[in-house]
């Protein structure tokens, strides 16, 4: 497996499988009391679901996750930051 070397397998962005299935991953994770990659102030006042708490941390680019896609024999690793639409 290969880190991403500026060509992009598959679309230059999330697709919603990959949305969906990094979602509930880190939701399950806030849920059994995993620490959150997100700042005390980032945080709106009262947000405690676990999967909003997820969107969130998409949303802001703070988890440090790879996404792999394969296409073949060919695999590329992309960071989450790369395939996040502003």
């Amino acid at each position: 497996m290969a880190l991403s070397e500026g060509g992009l397998l598959g679309p230059k962005r999330l697709t919603k499988y990959e949305l969906v299935r990094i979602i509930s991953i880190r939701a399950q994770q806030i849920a059994a009391g995993s620490p959150l990659f997100l700042d005390e102030e980032e945080i709106p006042e009262g947000l405690d679901d676990p999967i909003e708490l997820a969107k969130l941390e998409i949303r802001k680019g703070k988890l440090p996750i790879l996404v792999e896609r394969k296409a073949g024999k060919e695999v590329v690793l992309l960071p989450l930051s790369e395939l996040i639409n502003e």
